[in-house]
């Protein structure tokens, strides 16, 4: 019997014969004098930095957004050391300059803007008639554009366009008065003086308002001019431009004089008809040939019987009443003119009737609209009577021109100054500049200072750096007779010059509002950001990263507890929070940052939990707990950096956050007031992208920059540190 360990080989295959194809040398054993062994790694250890490095270098948009990230952080740094410009102060004399950094006529970037449909001003040649007087002396808006500064031959004028809103700049029309209201069935009145329904209050007491008919004669008040326009001729002087307004009928209007009377011991408004109602009047003109047809209305006031042999007024007004014709609903007239005139020596009479007199529609309707007393009179035309009232202004006529302006030309060019003050001259002597000498002396005679013209001497020493351009001369320099201090007026100086530059300088990105150079300003602005982002994230960064580690680590209890406070604090608005700190400390950077981390480390918290929960139970935790390993040990070096990845790359995108947290804050007046920031930056030119977009442009990119290379940074982060990816590609 065989043994069960006994087996016996049998070769069940087919017997091979004489096969030319195979040998006794293909059975040899390769190194059969040499031990086998396991060869060894070809390739060298690495660290686990430098194969996050390497990783981190292969992900092209990462790298990339690196580089972007270092070049906005090196010149946050360097353009504010470098650049010599102040930007903690304003200054006027360099407001709203665009961006330059070719010379002005090369069309891009060069410091001009093209404008177009800009009001012009034609008062200082109204009759300029050929492109030579206008190219010299009609310009846009004094207060908006200086002359020096529109590029020569640039300027393209508009016929006159006929508009129904008053401008400045707008020239003639017609006052269209009066609508007949249905809701009463009455005219409507259009006067200068306050009755129960007036909108404008004179005072009783403003010596202005008296008028004196004691003697009509001798010192008559006319009335000059009166002009109400029909259809026939509206079309005689406006061509085939007319129209009567739409829906309108033409109506007929008289003037009348109101007044106060006292009847049964109380104030009863009076009127006076100083014309007969008609449809067209033309009672006077500015012409000498038509002095004739004025009117005297002192005698028909003081021949009136309303006035009961009164001789003097106060608080008078004059109005232009509507009749209602045929109760037709909508009745109006074109008034074009009022003019009086007074030959009474009573300077008040004279006042009072210049100030109420309407010598072109469209500036009534101007003053109509101020509220500055100072500019314009407050005793203006205006239109009452009830719930309907209407006074607008009808085809009045403005010129727009379209040109290049070149706003460094304007603001730092050549111009002349007013008022020189005498201190610059000084300055200017000691520096060699210039030499003068301007010295009052004392009349012996009349006892008046005057300037002493055989001592006067004015010669530029040095022209290069000197800011005047030409030698003035005496009448550049004026003497106060009583005190003997000298003015310098009039001074022709050459702009940059004057204001410390060595030549024209150029700003990259324009200057704001308040002269303030916006590269140095956004940078600025980028490092205080950059530094309140990064301050804040690694302090919600290490505080969320070590809460949610406890938390999602030890579970159970510790987890419920901590998890309800984070609740609760999650539950309160952010912008209650940030309110309630700045209420208590004030505002300022710390303070800034201090409500940015009371709950920003929220979100890294809630992601570290949730990669701990994920983490903790997996085997290689187990077999470490197992050997011996204590908590510490297990969180730092076992579930932490397999968790890092995930974290990182939300804890990253919260410097951005931070920055975007700061601009939305600060458009709510809670932010960094007074110190530079983009947010504040943002706020402070967020009315200006209409006119000037470039000041709102160059801030957003380099917010929009930030957020897009943060994010394709923390990607490419967040692949680098994964352990579990660890030796891939190679």
């Amino acid at each position: 019997m065989k043994n069960d360990k006994d087996f016996e080989l049998k070769n069940n295959l087919p017997e091979v014969v004489n096969d030319p194809e195979i040998c006794e040398e293909d059975f040899k054993l390769v190194d059969a004098d040499e031990r086998v062994h396991e060869q060894k790694f070809s390739t060298k250890p690495t660290t686990f930095l430098k194969d996050s490095m390497k990783r981190f270098s292969k992900n092209k948009s990462s790298v990339v957004a690196a580089g972007i990230l270092g070049f906005l952080l090196l010149l946050s740094f360097i353009v504010p050391v470098v650049s010599t410009a102040d930007v903690s102060t304003s200054h006027p004399e360099l407001r709203y300059l665009e961006p330059k950094l070719f010379n002005a006529g090369t069309g891009f970037w060069d410091g001009t803007k093209k404008w177009s449909n800009i009001a012009t001003d034609t008062s200082l040649m109204p009759d300029a008639s050929t492109d030579e007087d206008k190219e010299k002396y009609w310009f846009p808006s004094p207060v908006d554009f200086k002359a020096n500064g529109i590029i020569k031959g640039s300027k393209k004028f508009s016929a006159p366009t006929y508009t129904s809103k008053a401008s400045e700049y707008g020239k003639d029309g017609y006052m269209q008065i009066g609508y007949y209201d249905t809701f009463t069935g009455d005219y409507i009145s259009f006067s200068t003086f306050e009755t129960d329904d007036f909108n404008v209050k004179v005072k009783d007491t403003d010596p202005s308002f008296e008028l004196d008919v004691s003697d009509p004669e001798n010192k008559p008040t006319w009335l000059t001019v009166f002009d109400v326009y029909d259809e026939a001729k509206l079309k005689t002087l406006e061509g085939n431009s007319y129209s009567i307004p739409e829906n309108y009928e033409q109506g007929e209007c008289a003037l009348f004089f109101n007044f106060y009377k006292t009847v049964d011991g109380k104030q009863v408004l009076a009127s006076v008809q100083l014309t007969e109602y008609a449809s067209v009047h033309n009672i006077g003109s500015a012409i000498d040939s038509l002095k004739q047809e004025k009117i005297n209305i002192a005698k028909i006031i003081a021949e009136s019987p309303e006035v009961e042999g009164r001789t003097s007024f106060d608080v008078v007004s004059f109005s232009v009443r509507i009749k209602n014709l045929d109760n037709k609903a909508h009745t109006c007239v074109l008034l074009k003119s009022i003019g009086f005139e007074s030959e009474s020596t009573n300077t008040s009479t004279l006042r009072i009737f210049r100030n109420i007199s309407m010598s072109d529609a469209t500036q009534e309707m101007m003053q109509a609209y101020q509220t500055d007393s100072s500019k314009y009179n407050y005793k203006y035309w205006f239109c009452d009577g009830g719930n309907s009232s209407v006074r607008k202004l009808y085809m009045g006529k403005v010129i727009y021109c379209s040109f290049t302006y070149d706003s460094y030309e304007a603001m730092l060019g050549s111009f002349s100054l007013d008022t020189f003050a005498i201190s610059k001259l000084e300055q200017y002597y000691r520096n060699k500049y210039i030499d003068y000498l301007a010295v009052s002396t004392l009349d012996p005679v009349t006892h008046k200072y005057k300037l002493d013209e055989n001592s006067f001497r004015f010669t530029i020493l040095n022209a290069k750096k000197c800011p005047i351009r030409e030698a003035l001369t005496k009448d550049n320099f004026k003497v106060n007779e009583d005190n003997g201090e000298i003015r310098c007026i009039n001074v022709p100086i050459t702009g940059y010059k004057y204001y410390g530059y060595s030549s024209m300088p150029k700003f990259l990105f324009g200057t704001d509002k308040t002269g303030r150079d916006m590269l140095k300003y956004v940078f600025e602005g980028l490092r205080f950001s950059l530094v309140l982002g990064i301050l804040t994230f690694l302090v919600c960064f290490l505080f969320g990263l070590v809460y949610g580690a406890i938390s999602g680590y030890f579970g159970g209890t510790v987890d419920l507890v901590m998890e309800r406070f984070t609740d609760i604090l999650s539950g309160v608005p952010w912008i209650v929070v940030m309110t309630l700190v700045v209420i208590h400390l004030g505002s300022n950077f710390w303070t800034f940052a201090l409500a940015l981390c009371l709950t920003g480390w929220i979100g890294t918290a809630s992601t570290t939990r949730t990669q701990f929960y994920r983490f903790r139970g997996r085997e290689y935790v187990l077999a470490s707990r197992t050997l011996g390993a204590n908590d510490a040990r297990l969180i730092a070096r076992h579930i932490l950096p397999n968790a890092m990845g995930t974290i990182v790359t939300g804890a990253v995108l919260m410097i951005p956050s931070v920055i975007f947290s700061e601009a939305t804050i600060s458009y709510l007046g809670l932010g960094l007031r007074n110190l530079p920031s983009l947010g504040v930056i943002l706020s402070r030119n967020q009315a200006e992208l209409m006119n000037n977009p470039h000041l709102l442009l160059f801030p957003a990119m380099v917010i929009a920059l930030l957020m897009i290379s943060f994010n394709l940074f923390g990607n490419g982060l967040r692949d680098a540190i994964n352990p579990s990816l660890k030796g891939e590609g190679e």
